[in-house]
């Protein structure tokens, strides 16, 4: 179980070691001692990797300090193939359900062809969307397939504020302000307390993240 971390999204390894979740591609995969990691071939990247990134992927996705597995999915802004998207986020899946940790979701207009592909692969582990920005209404689909959203630096206000606090995270991704920044700002969109939200997002973490076999138990209800 873990205490610290409060950003689980970042690209950057920044302040005190083990307060923050840091997102790397397998060729850039480097562990710092003491950091946590999400390790991941980011959909923009699908024609630019090879057999041997997607090999290393699978061997670094059993380090001790990778917690999680991505950012992989879906972005239909990108002239990308979907075809090519959908096989590279079946492989990130299928890795995250062997070894038992949390998949992170890049998805940018393509919450029809994230539902399907989860209804399809039946994934044994928490899937997490990064960087929601989404409306309400998007985001009442995703919470009721049991997905789980992660706010950045910006967001809907009314789809945060519909979003209960046992399925939110909160992150910095690219964002120049820290962490905090982003704390206090959705805490007064809440109408509550720093601390409160603190508590509430340290507890997600330490669910969904560490707690391997609670959140099992939990994908299975």
């Amino acid at each position: 179980m873990n205490q610290q971390i409060l950003d689980i999204h970042t690209h950057r390894e920044y302040g005190k070691p083990g307060t923050a979740i840091v997102c790397k591609m397998p060729r850039d995969f480097l562990p710092t001692p003491g950091y946590w990691y999400s390790v991941g071939i980011h959909p923009w990247e699908v024609l630019n990797f090879d057999n041997k990134e997607l090999l290393d992927l699978h061997s670094f996705a059993k380090h001790p300090q990778v917690v999680a597995i991505g950012e992989t999915g879906f972005d239909r802004i990108r002239p990308l193939s979907q075809f090519s998207q959908t096989l590279l986020f079946g492989n990130h899946s299928n890795i995250a359900d062997e070894v038992g940790k949390p998949l992170i979701i890049h998805m940018v207009k393509a919450a029809d062809l994230l539902l399907a592909e989860k209804k399809k692969l039946h994934p044994q582990v928490p899937w997490v969307i990064h960087g929601f920005r989404g409306k309400p209404q998007e985001a009442e689909q995703l919470l009721k397939a049991g997905l789980y959203l992660s706010f950045g630096e910006h967001y809907n206000v009314e789809t945060l504020r519909s979003t209960p606090l046992d399925r939110l995270f909160l992150e910095t991704d690219e964002a120049i302000c820290g962490i905090d920044v982003i704390y206090n700002k959705v805490a007064s969109d809440l109408s509550i307390e720093v601390e409160e939200l603190k508590e509430a997002v340290k507890k997600n973490i330490d669910c969904i993240f560490f707690d391997r076999d609670s959140r099992l138990f939990e994908q299975k209800q």
